[in-house]
């Protein structure tokens, strides 16, 4: 049973974890497709002039600015060991009822609709789109 848990809990976190990082790519954002957990670390960079001159110079920065203006919390690089000018941030990705995605994925017999992330992980969703939108408006 715990096999199956596990197996269950990474292919949605899989699928959820992939498509995170696609859609921040497509705002410009650097960061690597997952390869295990549920957290990513993009990289801002690509943005770093607009953001400085936005007043954003430090990943402290960057997460304040980002929670006050659009509602979603990420952790600063610099809590982890970044500098604090490099304009990156943990990104967690597990604001989700974990229980009812995964026995909606058993009652379709493991398979991941294409509906599933946005019915099941629609706050992970919301708050990825807000921050993509904030992101490309600088």
């Amino acid at each position: 049973e715990i096999d199956r848990y596990l197996r269950q809990s990474r292919a949605v976190l899989k699928k959820l974890g992939h498509w995170v990082a696609s859609r921040l790519r497509a705002s410009g954002v650097r960061v690597d497709d997952p390869e295990g957990a549920f957290y990513l670390m993009p990289d801002f960079s690509p943005r770093e002039d607009r953001l400085r001159a936005a007043g954003i110079t430090s990943s402290g920065e960057f997460c304040e600015r980002l929670l006050l203006e659009t509602g979603v919390a990420m952790l600063p690089g610099s809590d982890f060991g970044y500098p604090a000018g490099k304009l990156n941030a943990r990104l967690a990705y597990v604001d989700f009822d974990g229980t009812a995605a995964l026995e909606a994925r058993e009652e379709t017999g493991g398979q991941l609709r294409e509906d599933f992330l946005s019915t099941h992980c629609g706050r992970v969703i919301e708050a990825i789109e807000r921050t993509c939108a904030w992101v490309e408006a600088f």
